[in-house]
């Protein structure tokens, strides 16, 4: 069983991740544990009662377990229920699970989120940002680290492939940007646009569960993708010599990174002062409101009417048009042709 698939009270039973564990004292001074657990399908919460510290133990975050539990209704939302004196689980020992099959995914063939990165590369006609991006997206581990990262932790894209398809996302909307709107250097925009969020590799671990790691939750992942970009233009300047990358190059790229969240209430050192940079918030921030409205489409029941249940990341419903989309020919992701 699946975590979808649990829609009314009943008996439940499956294999899940233990996404979070606290150890907690009821009212009434009995301890029990608080779990999340989840799946591809999605998560649900977990209360074990009457609970001893050695079977709190076995329950850990990032544990595999086969459970089986009671599904109750709680002030109209449905949680699992198990009792510390039953026999309701057992712990999958590595090796017996693909850990990649707990956590939710990009539903977007990657391969087409690539094509979507790939063209924008070919694309760049200026020598110190092709040299950048191709001393990232040219590096096959680099690559295969960036698909695997989320783009966040619980806001948007908050799954594995998240970050290639934001990216993704973001380059396109960029790369429409440059075609309509006069002066904006186009290359130094794509540019800003493919590393953005690259600061988030080294601040989101994904296996065995999606958490931020130490140098993303002490130092961020703006911070991070500066220093990452800073260092690959010294190795760049180191091998080709100063004059391969000039700092007229290098500082508007720097500012693109470091303003891109727009605002500083939002978490933006600087807010933007290019045109480039304006262009670059302003799609990042797109991307990243169009996902939260999918997701919540997406979680939607079908047939269960036009308003989605609240969404508490949007902090309102989302309403479902009864109008028909017409048909038209099939397009791969960011395709522009």
């Amino acid at each position: 069983m699946q975590i979808k698939e649990i829609v009314k009270e009943g008996a439940v039973s499956g294999t899940f991740l233990v996404l979070e564990s606290q150890w907690r004292v009821a009212r009434n001074g009995s301890p029990y544990a608080a779990l999340r657990i989840g799946d591809r399908s999605g998560e649900i919460s977990l209360k074990v009662w009457e609970i001893t510290e050695e079977i709190f133990r076995d329950l850990a975050k990032g544990k595999v377990l086969k459970l089986r539990a009671t599904a109750k209704n709680f002030n109209g939302v449905l949680q699992l229920e198990a009792s510390g004196k039953e026999d309701f689980f057992q712990v999958c020992r590595e090796g017996e699970f693909d850990p990649a099959c707990f956590l939710p995914a990009t539903t977007v063939k990657l391969e087409e989120l690539w094509a979507v990165i790939d063209r924008v590369r070919a694309a760049l006609k200026t020598k110190p940002y092709q040299q950048l991006i191709e001393y990232f997206f040219g590096d096959p581990e680099f690559r295969g680290k960036f698909m695997r990262t989320p783009g966040a932790l619980k806001i948007h894209h908050a799954y594995l492939g998240g970050l290639l398809e934001h990216t993704a996302g973001v380059v396109t909307l960029c790369r429409a940007a440059a075609d309509y709107y006069p002066g904006v250097n186009r290359d130094l925009l794509l540019t800003g646009a493919l590393l953005h969020d690259v600061g988030k590799v080294d601040s989101y671990a994904s296996l065995p569960v999606i958490e931020g790691t130490d140098q993303g939750r002490l130092i961020g992942h703006l911070v991070l993708g500066v220093q990452m970009v800073s260092e690959a233009i010294r190795a760049i300047r180191r091998e080709h010599g100063e004059e391969a990358f000039p700092v007229a190059a290098e500082l508007p790229l720097l500012h693109l990174l470091i303003s891109h969240h727009g605002k500083m209430e939002w978490g933006s050192p600087l807010e933007p002062v290019l045109l480039e940079a304006c262009l670059l918030h302003q799609a990042d921030n797109m991307d990243a409101e169009a996902a939260k409205f999918r997701e919540a489409i997406q979680k939607h029941p079908s047939g269960a009417g036009n308003w989605t249940a609240y969404s508490t990341v949007l902090k309102r419903a989302v309403y479902l048009t009864d109008l028909e989309e017409p048909e038209s020919d099939a397009r791969a992701v960011g395709s522009s042709e």
